[in-house]
């Protein structure tokens, strides 16, 4: 796709915008590379007296075009920037209606985290009337995704009021899998010339968790959550599981934590064993994922175990004893119907699960599915958007209540994907760490620290090596080693 931008508007921004209207879209800055079957123009401009922003876009797409101009005014509940993207979010939203017949549920929001932003209004003093009223109006998000958003950023904003400064949270990566999903963007290794790097890996860890212990206790701060992820960390085998547990446990009292998270996303993964070293070492939620309960579409999209493995896993996992259990469904998987992941929806309800957690079907670029010639892209999202609304509805219907949202590029349809939880068993990581509320430090290849401000207002990231090779190099600079320990250092002593 060729952008032309006339203005001072963020290039990425429009990009963004682009990519909600046009899936799977590749820009290019030479006109001679593309066919121009795909182009967009804007142009940009504040309005004569500063009263506003005035913003205008063309649209061109297989030989039609289409454009809108609309007019910003300024509010105080927007800074300069934001009344910018507004404008412009408004002539796409109306430009790519004429063109494609296409209203996005999510309006002209592209950012990740829908609910912050319903946060701020709420922190600046809206109701959650008005927060949904002007998510509705001056977002143009469908009505119920708006109440969605603000349901959301109440339910956190409880939690927000009751983090203080001194706490944090702490994320260990163990970045391998049985087998590599088909639609998977994370960084997971599954080969056995890879799977065989696991000790050395876990050696390593080890050693990054020690120093990452000392580097939280230097700088005052308490850690309420730890979240072991993925990958697949139950890939690790019963020993390697406990050296990896018990060293944690030399590092704090687990029994002082909020909430201990294992993932154990891969039924196949899954003995008794492994659930009860998790048990001892003061594990209070695991995360088991069939993603579907149909096991043709298991197997098509490169998932190892089928309905019955996820079954006997919940059980194992039910009879452990650890507290609180997730499960993750995916809606809009390729060639799965409504009638198929309804059935799934059913069937999880029934488990009674403490946490649901509701995805919609993405492909990111180094997903391998998209290089079976699969098109896996769509705009509207066919039955997609049916699912998603079903399973919102029985789960509500069965007393679960939304308590984090989040949103990526590339989504089947534009939808969402939503944590669910009975009331009081909310995962607290999840929320922690999507809103930002405090400080995460992380440990393992692809790890990224976050550092938070104590008014939660800057933002700062120490990145490990993404790849296990890398950080297992002897000069690997790691988000524990002395370099990430000056960085963290000086971060606090900047923002006490």
């Amino acid at each position: 796709m060729i952008l032309h931008i006339d203005g001072f508007i963020n290039r990425y921004y429009i990009q963004t915008l682009c990519m909600m209207l046009f899936p799977g879209v590749k820009f290019s800055e030479d006109e001679a590379e593309t066919e121009l079957s795909t182009a967009a123009s804007v142009t940009i401009a504040e309005t004569d007296g500063g009263a506003g922003i005035r913003a205008a876009v063309v649209l061109r797409h297989e030989g039609k075009a289409a454009d809108a101009e609309c007019v910003m005014a300024y509010s105080p509940l927007h800074t300069h920037e934001k009344t910018a993207k507004i404008a412009v979010g408004k002539c796409f939203f109306d430009a790519g209606e004429k063109l494609l017949a296409y209203r996005p549920v999510w309006g002209i929001l592209t950012g990740v985290r829908p609910a912050k932003l319903a946060s701020d209004y709420l922190n600046k003093g809206l109701t959650p009337e008005q927060t949904r009223a002007v998510l509705r109006d001056e977002m143009l998000v469908n009505p119920k995704k708006a109440a969605l958003a603000t349901d959301v950023a109440v339910f956190e904003k409880k939690l927000s009021d009751a983090t203080t400064p001194d706490t944090c949270s702490l994320y260990v990566s163990i970045p391998f899998c049985p087998t590599r999903c088909a639609y998977c963007s994370f960084v997971s290794y599954t080969t056995p010339k890879l799977l065989a790097l696991i000790p050395e890996y876990l050696a390593k860890l080890c050693d990054d968790i020690d120093r990452i212990f000392r580097i939280i206790k230097e700088n005052g701060k308490r850690v309420v959550t730890i979240y072991i992820g993925g990958g697949t960390p139950t890939t690790l085998d019963e020993t390697q599981l406990e050296i990896l547990l018990s060293k944690i446990a030399e590092n704090i009292d687990t029994s002082t934590l909020a909430e201990f998270t294992l993932e154990a996303g891969r039924p196949d993964t899954i003995i008794p064993g492994k659930f009860v070293i998790a048990k001892k070492y003061g594990v209070t939620r695991v995360s088991i994922n069939p993603q579907t309960l149909n096991d043709e579409i298991l197997s098509s999209i490169g998932r190892r175990h089928t309905v019955a493995d996820f079954l006997r896993a919940y059980e194992v996992a039910r009879e452990s004893g650890i507290p609180h259990i997730n499960t993750d469904l995916i809606a809009g998987l390729p060639e799965e119907s409504f009638i198929s992941f309804s059935k799934s929806v059913d069937e999880i309800i029934r488990l009674r699960p403490d946490n649901i957690t509701v995805h919609t079907f993405c492909v990111k670029k180094a997903a391998s599915i998209l290089r079976e010639g699969t098109d896996v892209y769509s705009r509207t999202g066919g039955e997609t958007g049916k699912s998603v609304e079903y399973s919102h509805v029985s789960v509500a219907n069965a007393g679960y209540v939304p308590y984090y949202l989040y949103r990526q590029k590339n989504t089947v349809g534009n939808f969402e994907n939503v944590g669910f939880c009975l009331p009081g068993t909310e995962g607290l990581y999840n929320i922690l760490m999507m809103e930002e509320l405090h400080s995460v430090f992380a440990v393992g290849a692809g790890a990224v620290t976050k550092l938070v401000s104590p008014d939660r207002s800057y933002i700062e990231r120490i990145f490990s090596p993404k790849y296990p090779y890398e950080y297992l190099a002897p000069d690997a600079k790691t988000t524990a080693g002395e370099d990430a320990a000056a960085q963290v250092r000086a971060f606090f002593e900047k923002y006490r």
